[in-house]
């Protein structure tokens, strides 16, 4: 899905010169668009302060044959495993050249979304906010945990144990932290996360015939389960439809499913408006978005156990064990029969998220936290290194 263009007023790109910097707040360091969530941001925080956007992706896509892929290369080898090129310590490294100039000039406050730039940094006010750190992603998921090199892993707790403060989305991140990274507790805060989709009314429907599913990463996400226990449940619940936002598979689609490829962000509300119910079975979750933009509809959701997918449903859907096709199938028979009762939950779902998971909030969380502590009035961050 394609984030929205256009950031607010408060927002300036830097455009390699760095000479905006003393004009900003807080320079801003992404890796893309981080799923709609870093613009999301970004865009909350320029109505806040004055932001500088520095996007790394673009700036290092030209990589292809320097001696720092090649590096990346080898370090990938030598783990042997498939790691993302990004979770190296050869592609960190140069990352942090590619950001020096823009960190050195920066007059306010720094703040990095994910913990995948792993920085060594040392003079630099920062903090960081993130879905999931590594050893967490590493912990579940299956065939589809998180993976990294171990040179890789020891930046990213410099990183952390350097930052002035981690803003998480969820409580289980923040366990990781304290428990198996040692940060102590009062340098990490549960700030949520915020629907990346504009706003719609609440649903107004009575009966639910069509379930959405979404995301780009078709297995990881359960795809293959969700046909399987959606064929099953359709022979309970009637003529229902199945609708795929993100993902296009390459089986046969049984009757009753679409789909319907990539939807850009700003179509999104359209496409929430037309559903009854959200389903992602998924293996592996950080947090989940798409939960988050459902239920600020009052669209009943099905999920599964991991992550905070369970805090975020609450009593507005079913949470099942990913990879249960028939539990699954028994969730979809389930929030369909018993519609109405959902219905209501995720209505009061709704009112209780309001309040709690939107960007401006966040937002303000954040940049008010981020400059006092840049004032001088904050925390000192733990500055030691990595624990091996």
């Amino acid at each position: 899905m394609t984030p929205r263009a256009d950031p607010p007023e408060g927002v300036l790109n830097l455009d390699g010169s760095g000479d905006k910097n003393e004009e900003a707040d807080l320079l801003m360091v992404r890796i893309g668009s981080f799923s709609g969530s870093a613009i999301s941001l970004r865009d909350a925080l320029g109505r806040r302060v004055r932001v500088i956007d520095f996007d790394l992706l673009p700036r290092l896509s030209g990589m292809r044959g320097a001696p720092a892929r090649v590096a990346a290369s080898v370090e990938r080898l030598r783990a042997r495993t498939r790691v993302s090129p990004m979770k190296t310590e050869a592609w960190s490294r140069a990352a942090q050249r590619t950001a020096t100039s823009a960190l050195s000039e920066a007059r306010g406050a720094v703040l990095f979304v994910q913990t995948i730039p792993a920085f060594d940094l040392s003079g630099v006010h920062y903090g960081i906010y993130t879905d999931r750190v590594a050893r967490e992603g590493a912990s579940s998921g299956g065939r589809f945990a998180s993976r990294f090199t171990p040179n890789w892993l020891k930046r990213e707790e410099i990183f952390l144990r350097g930052a002035h403060r981690v803003y998480v989305m969820g409580s289980t991140t923040r366990d990781w932290l304290l428990g198996e990274y040692g940060l102590p507790s009062e340098r990490v805060r549960v700030v949520g996360a915020g629907p990346n989709a504009a706003p719609g009314s609440p649903i107004r429907s009575q009966r639910c015939r069509r379930f959405l599913f979404v995301g780009t990463q078709w297995e990881l996400k359960g795809g293959p389960e969700l046909l399987a226990a959606f064929q099953s449940a359709r022979h309970h619940v009637g003529e229902a439809e199945l609708l795929l936002v993100g993902s296009t598979p390459s089986e046969a689609l049984p009757p009753g499913v679409r789909a319907l490829g990539r939807i850009p962000v700003s179509q999104m509300r359209d496409i929430y408006s037309e559903v009854d119910a959200l389903v992602i079975p998924t293996h592996s979750e950080a947090f989940g978005i798409a939960l988050l933009e459902a239920l600020a509809r009052g669209i009943p959701c099905i999920a599964t156990t991991v992550g905070n997918q369970p805090q975020i449903v609450g009593e507005a859907g079913i949470c099942v064990a990913p990879g249960d096709i028939p539990a699954l199938s028994n969730a979809m028979t389930r929030l369909a029969t018993e519609y109405e009762a959902y219905r209501h939950a995720a209505r009061h779902r709704l009112r209780q998220l309001a309040s709690q998971m939107n960007w401006e909030r966040i937002a303000r969380r954040i940049s008010d936290d981020l400059l006092a502590m840049r004032s001088g009035t904050g925390d000192r961050p733990v500055k030691e290194r990595s624990r091996g």
